[in-house]
């Protein structure tokens, strides 16, 4: 008897040992993200970051001017999550806070950013091929995906302005957003604004896809309609793509 007991105390530990390794590491480790945050401190070769502002403000050059929390993505490869950033839109440049609170510049390059803002979630992405006046390492947000990647790009301009009978200068920035695709066959171009631009950039598709614009009375300069023809072009690319494995 006393042999069964022992025999049953033994195969309880094992199976709570083996639930608790299967468990969520965030519940099991309460100091993951601290320990994360350092790997990311080193990783992606963070610098103090300070902030100039001598002047006054109207707008702003970041995606929001509240930390969200993120994955981000390093051009290495690694991915580390629940970072707290900032993404200048401005200059490109992503701040983290530290879990001390101190503010740090990311130095090395990104590839990929999914953050939580409002209840949604949005991905930014970099390594695109050069066009217009973007390099390889602007940063467009993902608006949708597949064979034909639909992305959007913001510029953010600012004035700066004396004011009347006062010493401060007050900057006021402004956005201007565009959209690009990049395919495998055209690489990365800009969305086209022009109905009749739109048969080029379709190709052997641009009747279905023509079609479609005019079957669901679809605005080609709403962004949501942008979207929709996009993930319609995707399903047909896929639908052709499995024809022709066939």
């Amino acid at each position: 008897m006393k042999n069964s007991s022992v025999f049953f105390i033994i195969l309880f530990m094992a199976a709570f040992q083996s639930q608790v390794k299967a468990q969520d590491f965030e519940r099991i480790d309460p100091l993951r993200h601290a320990k994360e945050n350092i790997h990311f401190l080193n990783d992606a070769n963070g610098r103090p970051f300070k902030s100039v502002r001598n002047f006054e403000e109207e707008g702003s050059p970041y995606f929001s001017e509240n930390y969200l929390q993120s994955n981000i993505q390093l051009r290495n490869g690694k991915t580390y999550h629940n970072i707290p950033i900032k993404f200048n839109q401005l200059t490109g440049e992503v701040i983290f806070k530290t879990s001390d609170g101190q503010e740090m510049l990311v130095a090395n390059p990104f590839q990929r950013i999914e953050l939580q803002h409002e209840g949604k979630t949005y991905i930014f992405r970099s390594g695109f091929p050069p066009i217009d006046k973007q390099t390889d390492v602007s940063v467009y947000q993902l608006l949708d995906s597949g064979t034909a990647v639909l992305l959007k790009y913001t510029t953010v301009l600012y004035q700066d302005k004396q004011v009347y009978n006062s010493p401060n200068t007050v900057r006021t920035y402004n956005k201007k957003e565009n959209n690009y695709a990049w395919t495998p066959s055209q690489g990365l171009v800009r969305v086209p604004k022009k109905e009749n631009e739109w048969a080029a950039f379709f190709g052997s598709l641009h009747t279905e896809m023509k079609s479609f614009i005019k079957k669901e009375n679809v605005k080609l300069k709403n962004e949501e309609d942008i979207i929709r023809i996009f993930r319609h072009y995707n399903q047909l690319l896929k639908q052709v793509s499995a024809a022709n494995t066939n």
